[in-house]
């Protein structure tokens, strides 16, 4: 018998599906769902970062017969969420027939006839310079003007294209519309004007819908809106919504704060529409948002690295992962702990380039005979992302902050990294008890949605 009601969020995040099953009646999570999606697809164009969308179907098909297949649970409703800004092209019947094309897909940076990258004149003909490469804006403009594709009639995010075969019906919320590029967050609507000169038509443009609104659903059981998994995070990981800092630390990084739509003044000259955005939250708050394209994807390239050495110089072919982790962890410990730090080799970490340049590159300097070794590297490089995460905080915003939450594994798997962090703010952070901060952020949005739980 199904005694046990439960909302379900489900999160889509870049390398995982991960579903979060909260009680309704107590608050508390029941089961957690964890798949890797393994999605990637392998191109010969290095600049592309597409995922498979049929690896994508049969895993979500999988696990909503899974949820379903429960015994003693009843769900009460489905939460959405997923990576921000990717979209799927979709033909007039709203089937995929594009795969999806991630935040992290830097087509933009390619050379039109002109000389021009794309990206650039993407900027030029709307007027907005806050647009960046993975933005859906710039894949759409990529297939319907450069290449022509006209069997694309709409698109979504990928959190909307599963709402969506729930539902029935495929909309977007503001949190997810923001992402895609074009879109006016005070009225929220999309910038039709700015759309037509880019020579699209805005009518492909998905509907807008509410945060937090039922848009169809599975078997009389409600489906919510997908938002944003920045926003969906940011839920998932407050304690004091209004006095707290999120950092999250996943794939790239996010640092969040919420705004009260009446002190926008307050907070504006901190926003420069690319790497600092206001983003849809709520009716009464936007959600300040710093994004860096260097998160726990730069460590893994040292990871990396490190993992080549033993490989190449060594014939370690066979390497225990798990042990290299906690071994660099361990020397970079002890480098951090005996060596003060501006005997440390300097390091910029920007392997991924920023949102703002994406030409920027990474930097070791302060190297020499006695301190370049690889503990000294690894706490120089946690160092450097702390310092560059630390630099897009002003002192103003960062003191009337009362706490930092931490989220990720980034964070959970890397105590070092977390004391870094906190020397470097001169704040504690606390990390979330829970890996799936924007599942159970997905939840808790579905849950206000049908009335059962406030968050």
């Amino acid at each position: 018998m199904k005694t046990k009601p439960c909302v379900a969020g489900i999160d889509f995040g870049t390398t995982s599906l991960s579903v979060v099953l909260t009680r309704i009646d107590n608050g508390q999570t029941e089961k957690v769902i964890n798949r890797n999606t393994n999605a990637y697809i392998p191109l010969g164009n290095p600049l592309e970062k597409e995922q498979s969308i049929e690896i994508l179907e049969k895993m979500f098909q999988s696990v909503v017969k899974e949820i379903e297949s429960i015994d003693d649970i009843r769900i009460e409703a489905y939460g959405f969420t997923g990576q921000m800004h990717g979209i799927v092209g979709l033909d007039k019947n709203n089937k995929a027939v594009t795969n999806l094309v991630t935040w992290q897909d830097r087509s933009g940076e390619m050379v039109m006839p002109d000389g021009s990258k794309m990206v650039d004149k993407i900027k030029l003909l709307s007027g907005d310079n806050g647009i960046c490469c993975g933005y859906g804006i710039v894949t759409l403009y990529k297939w319907l003007i450069v290449e022509n594709i006209t069997d694309i009639t709409s698109f979504c995010t990928i959190a909307d294209y599963f709402a969506g075969q729930l539902a029935g019906r495929i909309v977007m919320s503001p949190t997810m519309a923001h992402s895609i590029g074009l879109f006016d967050i005070v009225n929220n609507e999309w910038h039709t004007g700015q759309i037509e000169k880019l020579g699209i038509d805005p009518q492909i443009f998905p509907e807008i819908t509410v945060e937090s609104g039922i848009i169809g659903y599975r078997n009389s059981v409600p489906v919510i809106t997908a938002i944003g998994d920045n926003q969906a995070s940011f839920a998932g990981s407050v304690f004091d919504k209004k006095n707290c800092m999120v950092l999250n630390v996943g794939t790239g990084a996010q640092i969040s704060i919420l705004v009260d739509k009446k002190e926008i003044d307050i907070y504006s000259k901190y926003i420069d529409g690319t790497e600092t955005q206001l983003r849809p939250y709520d009716s009464g708050y936007y959600l300040m948002s710093t994004s860096f394209t260097n998160g726990g994807s730069a460590y893994r390239s040292l990871f990396n690295l490190m993992k080549d050495v033993a490989a190449t110089l060594f014939d370690m072919s066979d390497i225990d992962e798990s042990r290299l982790w906690k071994n660099m962890e361990k020397a970079a410990l002890k480098s951090f702990e005996n060596t003060e730090e501006d005997r440390l080799p300097k390091v910029s970490p920007l392997l991924a380039g920023e949102r703002k340049n994406i030409q920027t590159r990474g930097e070791i300097k302060n190297i020499t005979t006695q301190n370049f070794e690889p503990g000294n590297l690894i706490a120089g490089f946690l160092i450097g992302l702390a310092t560059y995460y630390k630099s897009a905080v002003s002192p103003e915003v960062l003191q009337k902050i009362g706490s930092i939450c931490g989220s990720g594994n980034g964070l959970k798997k890397n105590k070092l990294f977390v004391k870094i962090l906190e020397q470097t703010f001169g704040k504690p952070i606390e990390l979330t008890p829970y890996d799936e901060e924007a599942a159970v952020g997905a939840a808790a949005n579905a849950a206000k949605a049908v009335g059962v739980m406030k968050k």
